[in-house]
């Protein structure tokens, strides 16, 4: 008897006599999961060039020289903060795995932090700054949701305008590359139909929702020092290659029992004019590469204390509506 045959046979006694096969509590079209990655890729490469650029928004538009300087200008410090997504499209797509996130808002707060720091330049009016963060996965808001993500970036800022009490004007160019992601195990397997009448079964899998992105940014700031303040405020493009999408780890086999058959499975994806799938025994996993423009604002104020600064810095990215904040502290000559 064909195997398609058997596999409709099996899944309409499954329907008729209300059979539990192997304890799946869940059943999700592959296809709607496939469409869920895809505009989850689209919203994230606009998202993830914004969460990137925490980190380096210093109060002053331009730090001084290092040479020739007495003293030379330069900085270190760490900032802590954090950067909204929309959750939504988050949400859809873990849910189709059987993980339901325990969060309600329209937006995810991604917490974030950063060691930083700057350079003056030599001889010319420039500075140059880096950052870096890492995060392992921990669990961040409990119901076990983990998060992880690694930050790295630096930036060069040129001074137009550094003359006595005027306020400082630079235009930066920079670079930021951010990964992330949330995750979480799901204590029950799942059915996934795919085709007419065919389908797999996940065995109680880990679901990964990930994303990264290399981003070029483009930012213009002025500050204008006021004893023991400095407000600022700049603006920022960014250019990024991102990708995003899903991991599965879990044993897969077909609807009777039986190894999957990875090739009948990729090639229906593909016959929808779908893409990124790759599927095997040992899980299943979609990564969906974008590229896309964002713009944001950001600025605040620092509290000047002799050689330190304390930093206070929000941020909002016009194209997703999403937003940001930020406490900065560092030591600065």
């Amino acid at each position: 008897m064909p195997k398609r045959k058997i596999r409709f046979i099996f899944a309409v006694i499954i329907l008729f006599t209300g059979i539990s096969f192997r304890g799946f509590t869940q059943t999700t079209d592959l296809k709607d999961i496939q469409k869920a990655v895809s505009d989850f890729s689209a919203e994230l490469a606009r998202s993830v060039p914004f969460n990137s650029s925490l980190g380096l928004n210093w109060s002053d538009a331009y730090i001084g020289k290092l040479f020739p300087s007495l003293p030379p200008h330069f900085g270190v410090g760490v900032s802590f903060g954090f950067s909204t997504i929309k959750l939504p499209l988050i949400k859809t797509l873990a849910g189709y795995f059987g993980y339901d996130l325990p969060f309600n808002a329209n937006k995810l707060f991604l917490p974030a932090y950063a060691g930083e720091a700057r350079l003056g330049g030599i001889f010319l009016p420039f500075d140059v700054g880096f950052k870096f963060g890492y995060l392992p996965p921990v669990g961040l808001w409990g119901r076990g949701v983990n998060m992880n993500y690694f930050l790295a970036g630096g930036d060069l800022r040129y001074a137009l305008l550094d003359k006595g009490i005027l306020p400082k004007i630079s235009l930066g160019i920079g670079i930021n590359y951010m990964k992330s992601g949330i995750s979480g195990k799901v204590g029950k397997s799942l059915n996934i139909d795919y085709d007419v009448s065919d389908s797999i079964i996940i065995d109680k899998p880990e679901v990964n929702i990930k994303w990264d992105a290399f981003s070029l940014d483009f930012k213009a700031q002025i500050s204008q020092s006021l004893v023991i303040f400095t407000p600022y405020l700049g603006i920022a493009g960014s250019y990024a290659w991102s990708s995003a999408g899903y991991s599965v780890n879990a044993g897969i086999t077909d609807g009777i029992g039986n190894p999957i058959d990875a090739t009948d499975i990729k090639d229906y994806v593909s016959s929808l004019g779908l893409k990124g799938l790759d599927i095997d025994d040992s899980g299943m996993s979609s990564i969906i590469k974008n590229k896309a423009f964002s713009f944001r604002v950001f600025g605040g104020l620092s509290l000047d204390l002799v050689k330190f600064r304390l930093d206070f810095t929000g941020l909002y990215s016009f194209l997703d509506k999403n937003f940001g904040a930020s406490v900065g502290f560092r030591f600065q000559l």
